[in-house]
């Protein structure tokens, strides 16, 4: 039996300063505020909208708690990735048995989000976890059920933003990019629990290469990109030393890449590196040195024709509206 998960609600992100990362996603790529803040003497929370997803920023401000800690032992980064489910006691347990904790529950949320103002809360939800699976995945798991608390309202919407249409100027999400000391350990847990599949196995043989092992996995309607070092330098070896398994970067098309190359460069951004995908391509993308001030590197390339790619290249739909 397998936990069948709801499209990604959002991306819990812990930061210093959530204002900071608003302020630059909305100058480079209009990204927007997709629900109001709050803010109490232990917690700052940004709902920010892009694309087809949603970043739920927090910002830590009592020196206690697991975002605190988090930010203080990791440094910035995402926290987890929520998903609703249909029984969360269920969910739990099934995890418990692989071994894997809750580090915020139900009955513990009182204590971790004191002061939300009750227009926050969904009254009506019985349970809620945050599963510690960041060793073993690069993030928590945090689950619900529907409507997950601290997500948005429910929406007819063709997005979990809220919108039918892509907010700025972004694609789908492409993937998330993990750095994990063994991708094929991370892979086998998804796979048990959640049914993961390994999808792009074209895209991902492309990249591999003697510096690091790369393994596509979808979850839910995600792909994870998980990528095991194997030469000791540059910056995925650099963030597993540092903060072990972790989200290194999100991967996003744009429309131009070298008027958002300059973007960036009007905010004092700096790339880590250029490449083309291959020799014949016409544009580079680009790696992003964002994680102290957005909680991730950003990876950008321009927007391909899709038309021209292989089936079964990508596991998402990149066509933008």
């Amino acid at each position: 039996m397998t936990i069948h998960l709801s499209k990604l609600a959002h991306i819990k992100v812990v930061v210093s300063n959530a204002e900071t990362a608003h302020a630059i996603l909305q100058k480079i790529f209009g990204a927007q505020k997709v629900k109001g803040d709050f803010e109490s003497p232990f917690i700052k929370v940004i709902y920010v909208g892009l694309g087809d997803f949603v970043l739920q920023y927090i910002e830590p401000k009592a020196k206690k708690g697991p975002f605190h800690d988090q930010l203080n032992t990791k440094g910035p980064g995402i926290f987890s990735l929520a998903f609703a489910v249909e029984n969360t006691e269920q969910a739990a347990y099934m995890l418990k048995k692989e071994g894997i904790a809750p580090i915020i529950s139900s009955d513990s949320r009182d204590r971790i989000y004191r002061e939300i103002p009750r227009e926050f809360l969904n009254q009506d939800i019985k349970t809620e976890v945050i599963m510690d699976t960041m060793d073993i995945t690069g993030f928590h798991l945090e689950l619900g059920e529907k409507p997950l608390e601290l997500a948005l309202e429910p929406s007819q919407a063709r997005y979990v933003t809220g919108s039918d249409k892509l907010i700025g100027d972004a694609s789908t999400m492409l993937h998330f990019e993990l750095v994990t000391p063994d991708a094929e350990k991370s892979y086998t847990f998804l796979s048990k629990i959640f049914g993961s599949e390994k999808v792009e196995i074209d895209f991902a043989n492309m990249l591999n290469s003697d510096f690091m092992r790369i393994l596509h996995v979808n979850l839910s309607n995600v792909v994870l990109q998980y990528c095991q070092p194997i030469v000791k330098e540059r910056s995925w070896y650099e963030l597993l030393s540092k903060s072990g398994a972790y989200v290194h970067n999100l991967n996003f098309c744009v429309d131009d890449i070298e008027e958002t190359i300059k973007k960036y460069e009007a905010e004092s951004i700096q790339y880590l590196f250029k490449a083309k995908l291959t020799p014949e391509a016409e544009n580079h993308f680009y790696m992003l040195d964002t994680i102290d001030r957005l909680g991730f590197h950003l990876e950008h390339g321009q927007m391909p024709n899709v038309a021209d790619m292989p089936e079964g290249f990508l596991f998402v739909d990149l066509r933008k509206d």
